[in-house]
């Protein structure tokens, strides 16, 4: 009912222009129906994911100014469309008459990289357009700044952000390590964390048919645990497959059978011989009438199974929302229940063949398995705690304390009678906070997430007034400059080696021996030449 009743006002004639109004005037809100005036406060979110984007709206509301960063990189928008150009400078913007504009086709959607969790862990069920919709209601605030490719602990620490002139840091930092699985051979090639897969997924683009991006699956797919995330996992997987071998059949089309194989080992013979026969049939399969059955046919090359340690009605997934497996067994996929990992199974090349678990007799099974996906969930990403020691853990999660300082233990439930989000107090008396899953009375979903950031925003407005705003004249060009990277020169210095010069002050300045560059382009700006996209991987560079 929210859903389509947000949608019967964005497709009113300027409805965007009338919901952004409405995220600001809100006569139904008695304490504050309208952003309270500028504040001086000056507040740096760590992390756009959902807690960080809700906290963001909230606190401009405020009246405060805020700088939002994020670890991953953020494609730009159109500058008439966000009122933001490549550089972060303010420039004007175009009114929206009609919102459906500003959509796209979620099958070719690009992946900007704003929203987090919502961006690259959720399949496309969710109209991920809706995201293009948040950001603008941030992106077009004068008081708000945003960057991609700024990763909190590296970059940024709190502590330089705090000296830089920052009042408070507010800490969004989401989901951090995967759970791990105690199995023999969990390195092995064709295993990998589903967090890792779905993100990569969705981030290179490689599910789109102009996408180079490099992302392996091959078949019999199976997702170990009996999570929401364990069912978006086996489900991409299964809808991914076809994309990829349909791809690669037509790119050796174009390129010559010969020529492609000619640079290719023994092993990766075998697995062309495998993806080019699977792109025949499926083509073939989907020229007779009614399309075929594609499921049936990738059910017949293995699948993709969820094996769980327990019954189906027991877990998660079915007990938070029964739908979600429901229409994951109509696309094909398979549910093993009461199966416990012990060991993968590896071939000559030393890749994934099968999975070893052991039922509850302690009877052993094999399921074959050339890709396996471990969705045994997340721990909450605390790894700032290790960087800057002077942030405290309360077992898995940060440690809270109240306004004065003192230790307090938050409740475990999404709806506390008081949300306990300060999690430290400098010696100057400013404050950290966090939030969404770094958070033990909010971690677990998007829910939980922004439900985080309405509830807790009042303790950073509340702490700010206990002393004036940090005097910091051109704190946001500063900003700018040195936390956004940006290409100053390109020269090929041989046909096979491009020197690439970029300025990104605070990224060097903080660099420690050891740590690694990301290097990518934007995708938004990358060249398209025969209904390909030359948007490269990111390269790890030190």
């Amino acid at each position: 009912m929210e859903t389509r009743t947000l949608q019967d006002v964005l497709d009113l004639p300027w409805g965007f222009e009338v919901y952004s109004l409405l995220t600001r005037w809100n006569p139904l809100n008695i304490r504050r129906p309208l952003p309270r005036p500028d504040s001086g406060y000056k507040i740096l979110v760590a992390g756009l994911g959902p807690s960080g984007f809700t906290l963001s709206h909230h606190l401009l509301n405020d009246g405060h100014t805020v700088v939002a960063v994020d670890g991953l990189k953020i494609e730009p928008l159109d500058p008439t469309l966000s009122g933001v150009d490549a550089h972060g400078k303010r420039v004007p913007f175009a009114p929206i008459h009609t919102v459906r504009d500003l959509y796209e086709d979620l099958n070719e959607r690009v992946a900007y990289g704003f929203g987090g969790v919502a961006e690259y862990g959720i399949t496309v069920r969710w109209n991920k357009n809706y995201l293009k919709v948040i950001r603008l209601l941030l992106e077009r605030r004068a008081a708000f700044t945003m960057m991609g490719g700024v990763r909190m602990g590296g970059t940024v620490t709190t502590e330089s952000a705090l000296s830089m002139g920052f009042d408070h840091v507010a800490l969004c930092l989401g989901a951090g390590k995967p759970t791990l699985i105690d199995m023999d051979n969990k390195l092995a090639r064709g295993v990998r964390q589903a967090s890792d897969f779905l993100m990569a997924l969705q981030l290179t683009g490689a599910g789109r048919a102009d996408s180079i991006a490099n992302l392996t699956v091959r078949l019999p797919v199976v997702v170990i645990g009996g999570g929401l995330t364990g069912v978006d996992t086996a489900t991409e997987a299964l809808a991914y497959y076809p994309v990829q071998v349909e791809k690669f059949l037509s790119r050796v089309e174009a390129l010559g059978e010969q020529t492609v194989r000619a640079g290719l080992s023994a092993e990766e013979q075998e697995l062309a011989d495998e993806w080019l026969s699977h792109g025949r049939a499926l083509r073939l399969e989907k020229a007779k009438p009614g399309g075929g059955n594609v499921i049936a046919l990738l059910q017949q090359w293995g699948g993709s199974t969820l094996a769980y340690r327990r019954r189906l009605v027991d877990a998660p997934s079915y007990t938070l929302n029964h739908e979600e497996v429901h229409k994951a067994l109509e696309e094909g996929i398979f549910f093993a229940e009461n199966l416990t990992p012990t060991k993968v199974e590896m071939d000559e090349h030393g890749a994934a063949c099968a999975l070893v678990c052991k039922d509850a007799h302690a009877v052993e099974h094999r399921l074959p398995a050339r890709t396996i996906l471990v969705a045994a969930g997340t721990q909450p990403n605390t790894v700032l705690a290790r960087e800057e020691t002077f942030l405290e853990l309360d077992g898995k999660y940060f440690k809270a304390i109240a306004s004065d300082g003192t230790t307090v233990h938050p409740e475990r439930s999404s709806k506390p009678s008081e949300p306990h989000v300060l999690m430290h107090k400098t010696s100057d008396g400013r404050f950290i906070s966090f939030f969404g899953d770094l958070h033990p009375s909010f971690a677990g979903n998007v829910v939980k997430a922004m439900g985080s950031a309405k509830q807790g925003y009042p303790a950073i407005s509340h702490v700010l007034t206990q002393q004036p705003p940090k005097a910091a004249p051109g704190l946001v060009e500063k900003v700018n400059d040195e936390w956004r990277a940006r290409v100053e020169k390109v020269e090929r210095l041989t046909p096979t080696i491009v020197e690439v010069s970029v300025h990104a002050p605070a990224a060097a300045k903080a660099f420690q021996p050891g740590q690694f560059y990301r290097l990518q382009n934007f995708e938004a700006n990358a060249r398209r030449i025969r209904g390909t996209t030359l948007a490269m991987e990111g390269l790890a560079l030190t």
